[in-house]
């Protein structure tokens, strides 16, 4: 499906990139395959959804080359593929959800906090510069911590109360979340990130271990029960 770049505004150093909605927009935390058509990148570039309305799909975007580079341009045509994967299941969440984020896993939590009233926000970035990101996610109670603080601190400190969390950053923060919320017998969801070329489980490129060996994210994900990801230290243990 073709579509355009409506807006582009910067958030700190991310972009946050407004698409004309004509796809099917899935579930929070699925995916979609972007690529500039009058870009050099052959292949797409997998990005979930941040927020949806106004007749627009809005993305959060930590620009690093050249093809995503082209996606964050106003007036860009984009070729969309997908939704992939699978996304958070909402009917699982509890009354009292955690939104626990970290880096760009900020860009999916805006979303479900529109899903999920009453839902609270940690989240943990590098900088200041890149914490104004949380400032998307609206009507939420947040605290955000910026390194050194770890945001596995003001997570500990909500987790007592928790009926659920919802995570998503980089793979030592997924590990130390599900952890933590298996200690406490809490449900946790986590949406991991890997490099993908063709997002359907055609080409295997997106492979991380999940129940303690190699699977395909595109199919298995990218949202999992985060107790997948503690299976190989448990066998190890």
């Amino acid at each position: 499906m073709i579509t355009t770049v409506r807006a582009v505004e910067p958030v700190g150093p991310y972009r946050l990139v407004s698409l004309q909605q004509t796809f099917d927009v899935g579930l929070p935390g699925q995916f979609h395959m972007l690529r500039a058509v009058d870009g050099d990148a052959f292949l797409g570039r997998p990005l979930s959804a941040m927020r949806v309305g106004r007749g627009l799909v809005d993305y959060l975007c930590d620009v690093r080359g050249p093809g995503l580079a082209a996606v964050c341009r106003e007036g860009a045509p984009i070729d969309v593929q997908g939704p992939f994967g699978k996304g958070f299941d909402l009917e699982a969440v509890g009354d009292r959800p955690v939104l626990c984020a970290g880096g760009i896993g900020i860009a999916v939590m805006p979303w479900l906090a529109e899903r999920l009233p009453g839902a609270r926000l940690v989240a943990g970035f590098r900088t200041a510069d890149h914490a104004r990101a949380a400032e998307l996610v609206a009507g939420v109670e947040r605290r955000v911590a910026i390194e050194p603080v770890l945001v596995t601190d003001p997570l500990a400190e909500w987790l007592g109360e928790a009926t659920s969390v919802l995570t998503c950053g980089p793979d030592p923060m997924l590990k130390a979340v599900a952890a933590m919320a298996a200690g406490y017998g809490v449900v946790c969801q986590a949406a991991l990130e890997a490099p993908m070329a063709c997002g359907f489980g055609a080409c295997y490129g997106c492979a991380v271990e999940l129940d303690g060996r190699l699977q395909r994210l595109c199919v298995e994900g990218p949202v999992v029960d985060a107790r997948r990801l503690l299976a190989a230290e448990a066998a190890v243990a």
